[in-house]
This record gives C-alpha cells, structure tokens and sequence, in this order.
C-alpha cells in the first residue's frame, strides 16, 4: 500500500520533484535544505538592505517584531499561496487522470456535490483510522484527529490572524491568544511526539518499516512547534535578540515544511487519501444510477 500511495503521488505531482524525493532521500533533505538557506538568506538580506541595518548591529540588537509587520504578513500569505498552488494542480491532475478518462469523464456535476459530503466527512472524522486493529484504534485515531486539528487551527492563526498573534505586546496568562497558541503546540507536540515514538518502538506492523519519509513530517512538525514555543518564551523572558534568532530558525523549519514536505512529501496522501475515496463514491452513485436507469427501461 505505502509503494502505491507513493507511485500515484509521483504521477500527480506534474513537477516531477516528488517522484526524485520517492527515489532519494537525498533531494528531500536537499530540496528542503536549500528552501531553509533560501529563508536565511532573504531574512538576512531584508535586514541590511531594507531595513539598512549596519551588520554589527544586526548580529547584536533585539529589534522586536515591528519593522516587519506588514511584509511578514505578506510573506506568509505567499508561502500559503504558493504551497496551495502546488496541491491545487496536482488535485486537478489526480482529476484528469481518474475522472476525465473513459466512462467517468460523463458523469453529471450532480452526482459529485451529492457525494461532497463524503470528502469531507472523510477529512474531518478520520473514519478509516477506525478500521486499524483494535490493540491501536483509540488511540491512533485520538492522536491523528489531534495532530490534523493542531495543524489546522495553526494554519487559521498564521493565515488569518497573524498580526494578531505576531506582535510585541506582552498579554497577560488568561489572554486567549496565548491559550490558542498554546493549544495548536499541545496538539502538535503530542501528535508527532506519539508517531515518533510508535516508529521507535515498533510493537505494531504498521510502524515496523519505517524509513525518512515516514519520519520527516512528524519531525519537522515537532521541530516547528518547538521552535515557535522557544520564540514565545524568550520574547515574555525579555531576552529580545535570543528571540529574534529563534524566530529565524522557525522560519527555517517552517516554510520548507509548508513549500516541499506538505505538497511534494508524503503527507500530501492527507489530502489525496479522502479525494480517492469521494471519486470512488462518485462513481458507485453514477454505476447505481445508470443501473436504475437501465431496469427501468428494460
């Protein structure tokens, strides 16, 4: 099943960069090394030739977050767009090969917004994670939906209320804006910390053959939480230019996780693993139908 799940996620990507990650474990720390060097070398170019900062000052001074506010912001949204852009085409793609070849290319719009409901049902409750072994179901299942909830309610954060929640200002404890942040890490943390863990125990069969792709994600989600978490407590401990330079290194982490791990790794069978289950459903309502039909006019 992983040998197929990666084949059709080779033939989706119409880049051909997942097919070299399936291949060599090189490129995927290559493709997401050089993205990390890429944000490092636009955060320290925006500093001294934007911002025009002297290097000595730079490498020394706690700036805050205020120079850079707006263009932040729009750097985010563009690291969004652009990873979203990728798992767009290549949704279209996994369209076009599936759904517009043979006798699925005729089926009515109808009978996929009557089968909508299945891709979402199918994003949201995880339900084939319940057909796992009774000895790991609950628990599986738990930390899934849990990692899946962290990274969504991250993604509304960074994307809808980024100022919001990147800012100077000290909010007290009670303060649901440190409660949420809170919470996205909690769920982070917990989730990749128990898939790391199975791998590393390997009591289940699911988790005996575990190779980089199958750690990457967790680890890189881990390793975004972590750093994020680090920002938060040097900035509230007054230590200003400590959390300037963690907040570079979340940025390393983070985009080459949103830009080549989630549209070209593995974990973009998240996405293409509910779609294949609504097509398949599309196409039972279309069988049904034309069944009736043909009964009837029998």
């Amino acid at each position: 099943m992983k040998t197929l799940r990666r084949y059709l996620t080779a033939q989706y990507d119409w880049t051909g960069l997942s097919r070299r990650i399936c291949r060599s474990p090189a490129w995927e720390i290559g493709a997401l090394s050089f993205v990390a060097a890429l944000v490092l070398a636009l955060i320290v170019l925006y500093h001294l030739y934007v911002v025009q900062l002297e290097l000595s000052v730079f490498r020394s001074t706690a700036m805050g977050l205020e120079h850079m506010f707006g263009r932040i912001a729009y750097f985010t949204v563009a690291v969004f767009l652009l990873s979203a852009f990728f798992i767009a085409t290549h949704v279209a793609r996994m369209v076009s090969l599936t759904m517009n070849h043979g006798p699925h290319a005729a089926i009515p719009l109808k009978f996929y917004l009557a089968e909508a409901k299945t891709m979402f049902l199918q994003m949201v409750t995880h339900k084939q994670i319940l057909k796992c072994p009774a000895t790991m179901r609950k628990r599986r299942w738990t930390m899934h939906w849990l990692l899946a909830f962290g990274c969504c309610l991250m993604f509304v954060i960074k994307f809808f209320f980024l100022q919001w929640f990147q800012t100077d200002k000290i909010y007290p404890v009670y303060n649901p804006q440190r409660w949420l942040g809170y919470m996205a890490f909690a769920f982070l943390a917990l989730g990749s910390l128990d898939i790391l863990i199975e791998r590393a125990r390997k009591r289940q069969p699911i988790y005996r053959q575990s190779g980089l792709r199958d750690l990457m994600l967790p680890v890189l989600l881990l390793l975004t939480a972590l750093s994020g978490m680090v920002v938060h407590v040097l900035r509230y401990a007054g230590l200003g230019l400590g959390a300037d330079y963690a907040y570079a290194v979340h940025l390393m982490i983070a985009v080459p996780m949103l830009l080549v791990e989630i549209p070209f790794g593995g974990s973009s069978h998240m996405l293409y693993r509910p779609l294949a289950l609504y097509f398949a459903a599309v196409k039972e309502r279309a069988l049904d139908a034309e069944m009736t039909l043909e009964e009837k006019t029998a």
